[in-house]
C-alpha cells in the first residue's frame, strides 16, 4: 500500500517521495552562489529572523561558508538525517519564491542540503540549535563562483549580490522579515556580540567563553582574534541591504575647490609610504584591507582617497 507523498520521520520532519519529492526539489547546485542561496533560504524557512554568513576563501580556491541562524533548530537525532535525500520540514506548508524556482514551484525547507553535501568537500551541522550552524567547504575549481574577474576590484566575490537578490525574492507576507549578514568569521563574531546573540554565560567568561562559543558554532578564529573582538578592535558589519550598493568611489570629485591663496603641501614618496602603512595597519586591525592610496594636493587642502574592502583570503 502506498505511504502517500511523504514518510513521517518525527519531530516535524518527513521524507518526500516520488513525484512530490522531485517537484519540490531545488534546481541543481551549479555554483557557490547557488549553495549560499539555498543555505540562507533553508534558514529563513526554519523561521530565522537573523542569518549570519561567515565566508573565507582559503588558498584562493576553497570557499568556506558557515551559516548561523536563530531559527527553530534541528533535533540532535536528525542532525545527520537532514543531509539525506528528500528530507524536509515543510512538506505540508511549502514556500514559493518569485524567480527562485521554475514557474514559482513550491519547495520544502531542507531539501537542498542533500544536493549541497553532494557537491561539497565537507558539509556538517556544527550546531543543531541556539544558534543553528551549518558549515560547508566548496572547491571553486569543481563548483565555480560566478565572479567578475576584474583586477580593479579588490574583492571579486559575488556573494553580496546573491544575498541581495535573495532578499528581493523573499515574499513580503510569507515569512517575517529577516536580516542577513555576510563577512569574515572575525567580523561575524563581532556582529553576533554586538547584536547580543551570544548567551550571557559565554560573555561572562570573557574571551575564553567567546572562544568556546566560536568553536561550538564553527567560526574558525584564533584566541588572539577573539580577544581583539571582545576588546572591540574588530568592527561589526551591517546587514545586507535589499538595494544594490552604490559605487560612490568613482563619483567623488577631488579636483577644484580648495582655498584660493592658501598654501599647498606636497608629499614625497617616503611620506606617502608612511601614510599608506598607517592606513593598512589600521584596516588590518579590523580585518579589512586598503586599496591603492590616491593623494591630491590643492590650495589649503590634502585629499586622501583609498578604497576600504574586506579581503577574500584568511590571513591569521
Amino acid at each position: 500500500m502506498s505511504e502517500g507523498p511523504y514518510r513521517d520521520l518525527g519531530s516535524g520532519f518527513a521524507r518526500l517521495t516520488g513525484v512530490e519529492g522531485s517537484r519540490r526539489g531545488p534546481s541543481r547546485i551549479n555554483s557557490v552562489e547557488d549553495a549560499l542561496r539555498e543555505l540562507v533560504r533553508n534558514a529563513r524557512d526554519a523561521g530565522a529572523r537573523n542569518v549570519y554568513v561567515a565566508s573565507v576563501l582559503k588558498g584562493r580556491r576553497f570557499r568556506n561558508l558557515t551559516v548561523l541562524d536563530d531559527g527553530r533548530g534541528i533535533p540532535e537525532t536528525h542532525r545527520n538525517l537532514v543531509f539525506e535525500p528528500g528530507v524536509t520540514t515543510r512538506h505540508l506548508a511549502p514556500v514559493s519564491d518569485s524567480g527562485s524556482t521554475p514557474h514559482g514551484a513550491p519547495h520544502g525547507a531542507g531539501l537542498s542540503l542533500y544536493h549541497i553535501r553532494r557537491v561539497a568537500l565537507e558539509a556538517d551541522v556544527v550546531s543543531a540549535a541556539s544558534p543553528t550552524a551549518i558549515r560547508v567547504v566548496l572547491d571553486t575549481r569543481i563548483l565555480p563562483e560566478r565572479t567578475l574577474q576584474s583586477g580593479s576590484r579588490p574583492s571579486r566575490s559575488n556573494l553580496h549580490a546573491t544575498l541581495r537578490a535573495f532578499l528581493e525574492q523573499t515574499p513580503p507576507g510569507a515569512n517575517p522579515p529577516i536580516n542577513v549578514y555576510l563577512a569574515s568569521p572575525a567580523r561575524i563574531l563581532a556582529t553576533i556580540l554586538y547584536n547580543h546573540i551570544i548567551h550571557p554565560d559565554w560573555v561572562r567568561d570573557g574571551s575564553e567563553g567567546v572562544v568556546g562559543f566560536a568553536r561550538e558554532v564553527g567560526l574558525m578564529v584564533s584566541s588572539r582574534t577573539v580577544l581583539r573582538v571582545v576588546n572591540g578592535e574588530v568592527s561589526p558589519v551591517a546587514a545586507v541591504s535589499r538595494e544594490a550598493e552604490e559605487d560612490v568611489a568613482g563619483k567623488e570629485t577631488v579636483g577644484g575647490g580648495g582655498n584660493p591663496g592658501a598654501p599647498s603641501l606636497s608629499l614625497g614618496p617616503e611620506e606617502l609610504r608612511e601614510i599608506s602603512a598607517i592606513l593598512s595597519r589600521s584596516a588590518g586591525a579590523s580585518y579589512l584591507g586598503i586599496g591603492e592610496l590616491e593623494v591630491r594636493s590643492r590650495a589649503g587642502e590634502i585629499v586622501l582617497k583609498a578604497r576600504v574592502f574586506e579581503p577574500e583570503e584568511e590571513y591569521e
